[in-house]
């Protein structure tokens, strides 16, 4: 390693020596080695108290994580709620997790102290404390997917970090790291060691300013850190910090200066922030995850981890871990069908050993052993398929297994409310198959409350329960039954999901009830408002007042008619169900008013409608029909001068024209006269013009079909409109016609069939009935086809 950076002269700013009384031991989070040598410098200095980078409201966890029942991964999981306003005027909720693997040092510090009987606490600010000195997207304000306290980007992404695996003919800086740290630094002592972590960690530190480290809240968080450990050394005479290496600097020229200042913290409840302990998963502890901090491939390094803890001499402990890793690769290969020889395998392991001799590495790592299966197991080109072998390997160096916490009396309290609502519906959350349960709605005691109860996992987001059937209310379907049936079965995401929404509330009911009235403050669209309003129903969750002034506020604002029309048609469905459920839904009618209002007004504008949006346009005006029919009386005046408004425009979509037209015949018959005149008009235009009138006669008869029974009229021009076009044009309409006809009940079609035989004088039940086709006639009209076919193939020959 010395080789490496030539700045040994650099490493000597900060003094490692056991007769000091404060010592500064650098990391890199979950790596193998710095708690292999961390463990070392505790048994060889004897501190009297180890101090550990952490928020320090999370002191009361340190016996949970370091419970002998407590197996990893596992982690600290923070929330905060600005409901005072610190951070920003949008009093946003915040969570993040401090994961701990076997190979985190801050863990092997915690469990070392402990068998030492060596007192450890936490030292950083409390979570909520760096959120708050923590600029806009800056740190865990940044605009990540996920959030971690710990972040180790800088010293994995810093300029420095780019010229040594250039210069190091490295591909990357997990390569360089397990070669020049991982495995070169089992063979050090720890003050080399930790020598070579300051050289390292200083110049990487180089490439920040003074205004980077205060946004970020790295000055904030080291100057409380630092005068925690002031505060130590005047109770101890021996004080070991265990820090993320990039703070190591920063620490020891404020511990070396008076320039400590005491902030003041904020005074916040236990309703606002706190700290619970869950478990964690290797996959979400994987920096390929998306985790900053994470080392890859975890479960391979905790293995690593594993034989130094158990081993004498750490030499050869990642030749044999790597070994471990190809036979489990070989044996999974087998249990896939995947053929790889033992020939292979020891090709593969020639190959990586002879890979680390060409590398200068002393022992085979993680990236020989892939390039050995590559090599080894691959044959012609890499494909896809090809490439399983090296997919099954990382899959077990990552890791499948997920940690659990010993200490039941810490879980989170809505994982404490899930199991205490599954233990009152007497659900079965043990079992490792899926549970099925039928739900009656109506007829059983609880039957409403656990189907409430099972909406609130799906709302949350859980992947605990799915409907397999029962009424849909989003779709409008099977709204006519009384029964639900649910597959169930409690997995990993369902108690990391919980976790994620503990900011949002202590019970499940609170926590979806938070999530709804979020989601409807910041939601711009009628549509998806009127979605949550269905959700909220279902769950059994009553608005608040400033919950339905927010719905309201998103229909005055959305001027999208279809977005509107949508949301109608669910406020309509929450009105009709509201005594079936037995649940007051006020907000329903009140906003179901306020859609018909915007929709009547915007009405006369969809004459000319998008062919994309007819459908639908349609689908609008017949729940407005149907509104205005049953429930509001008083908006049928409006909503028929809409419809007489959009009649009278000059362009018009004709499926739009008939449907409006249809709407009018429904509400009064008189208006027969205006849809006749409307179908003549279509008759005389020129030919596209009638080619319209299919499309006209689609609306009108999905609208009101029974006006084809009062007389003949209608069936007349419906026959003048098919015979005065020519065989393509017929072709043309044939599927609107179809359309057209497809609304009609067996009996109304009977009745046309007859109308339409007292035109030719025929049989109407000869129009009904098809006659059979001769077999022997449809088999000859086959062999002209093709005699055709191949006159026409020889005529087209040179």
């Amino acid at each position: 390693m010395d080789r490496i950076s030539g700045y040994s002269q650099v490493s000597e700013i900060i003094p490692f020596d056991y007769s000091q009384p404060f010592l500064l031991f650098p990391v890199r989070h979950h790596s193998p080695v710095c708690s292999w040598q961390l463990i070392r410098a505790i048994k060889e200095y004897q501190p009297d108290v180890i101090l550990i980078e952490g928020p320090e409201n999370a002191n009361d966890m340190i016996g949970v994580l370091t419970d002998e029942r407590t197996k990893l991964p596992a982690a600290f999981y923070y929330y905060y709620k600005d409901r005072k306003k610190f951070i920003s005027d949008e009093a946003e909720d915040y969570k993040c997790y401090y994961p701990f693997i076997y190979t985190s040092p801050e863990y092997n510090a915690l469990k070392t102290a402990a068998a030492m009987g060596i007192e450890a606490r936490f030292i950083d600010l409390p979570y909520s404390e760096i959120l708050i000195t923590t600029a806009e997207n800056k740190g865990l304000r940044s605009n990540k997917d996920k959030h971690s306290y710990t972040d180790d980007s800088r010293l994995i992404y810093s300029k420095f970090c780019k010229k040594l695996c250039e210069k190091t003919d490295l591909r990357t800086f997990e390569e360089f790291w397990e070669k020049y740290f991982e495995i070169e630094g089992l063979r050090l002592s720890v003050q080399d060691f930790v020598q070579q972590m300051y050289t390292y960690c200083i110049i990487s530190r180089n490439d920040e300013t003074e205004d980077d480290l205060a946004a970020d809240g790295t000055l904030a968080r080291e100057n409380h850190m630092a005068l925690r450990i002031k505060e130590a050394l005047k109770d101890n005479k021996k004080v070991l910090a265990v820090t993320g290496g990039f703070h190591s600097l920063g620490l020891y020229e404020l511990l070396k200066s008076d320039n400590i200042q005491k902030e003041k913290l904020h005074k916040l409840s236990q309703k606002d922030e706190g700290c619970f302990p869950v478990a964690y998963s290797y996959e979400a502890a994987d920096a390929l995850s998306g985790y900053a901090s994470g080392i890859q491939r975890p479960y391979f390094y905790d293995c690593v981890m594993n034989k130094l803890i158990h081993c004498d001499d750490p030499a050869g402990v990642y030749s044999d871990t790597v070994l471990d890793l190809l036979i489990g690769t070989v044996r999974a290969c087998d249990k896939h069908d995947i053929p790889v020889s033992m020939a292979d395998a020891s090709a593969a392991q020639s190959m990586m050993s002879g890979l680390a001799a060409l590398r200068g590495c002393h022992e085979c790592g993680l990236y020989e052993l892939e390039d050995a299966i590559t090599s080894s197991f691959i044959k012609g080109e890499k494909t896809i398929s090809s490439a399983l072998p090296i997919d099954i390997m990382h899959k077990l160096a990552t890791g499948d297994k997920t940690g659990h916490i010993g200490d039941i009396n810490h879980v989170s309290p809505l994982i404490a409310d899930f199991e205490e609502q599954c233990k009152r519906f007497r659900l079965k959350i043990k079992t490792v198959t899926p549970n099925k349960t039928e739900v009656s709605l109506f007829t059983t005691a609880n039957g409403m409350e656990l189907s409430r109860f099972f909406h609130r996992m799906v709302f949350l987001g859980t992947d605990f329960a799915q409907r397999t059937k029962g009424p849909d209310l989003h779709r409008r379907k099977d709204r006519s039954r009384v029964r639900e049936e649910w597959v169930y079965k409690k997995v990993p995401a369902t108690d990391v999901a919980l976790i994620d929404h503990t900011a949002d509330g202590f019970t499940i009911e609170e926590a979806c009830r938070t999530c709804a009235s979020r989601t409807l403050r910041h939601e711009k669209h009628c549509d998806v408002a009127a979605h949550i309003l269905v959700d909220c129903f279902q769950m059994g969750l009553e608005l608040s007042d400033d919950d339905k002034a927010c719905a309201e506020n998103i229909l005055n604002s959305d001027g999208d008619f279809f977005s509107v029309g949508r949301g109608l048609r669910h406020f309509i469905t929450l009105m009709e169900l509201q005594q079936l459920y037995n649940t007051e839904f006020s907000a329903a009618e009140n906003c179901a008013k306020r859609c018909m209002t915007r929709i009547i007004t915007a009405l006369p504008d969809m004459a000319s409608v998008k062919d994309d949006h007819i459908a639908e346009c349609a689908a609008i005006m017949y729940a407005m029909q149907k509104a205005v029919t049953d429930g509001f009386r008083e908006y049928r005046q409006d909503y028929e001068n809409a419809l007489l408004s959009l009649c009278g425009k000059s362009d018009k979509d004709p499926f739009v024209y008939g449907t409006a037209l249809g709407i009018l015949y429904a509400f009064d018959p008189h208006r027969r006269k205006l849809a006749e005149q409307a179908m003549s008009s279509y008759l005389k235009g020129d030919r596209n013009v009638q080619i319209q009138g299919a499309e006209f006669l689609h609306g009108l008869f999905n609208a009101a079909r029974d006006i084809i029974m009062t007389d003949d009229s209608f069936i007349r021009m419906t026959d003048t409109l098919i015979c005065g076009l020519d065989y393509d044009d017929f072709i043309e309409i044939l599927p609107s016609m179809k359309l057209a006809f497809s609304c009609f009940t067996p009996y109304e079609i009977q009745q046309t069939a007859t109308a339409v035989a007292k035109l030719y004088d025929a049989d109407s039940a000869e129009l009904l009935v098809e006659k059979p086709i001769n077999e022997r006639l449809y088999s000859f009209g086959g062999e002209i086809d093709k005699e055709i076919v191949k006159l026409l193939s020889e005529e087209e020959k040179p």
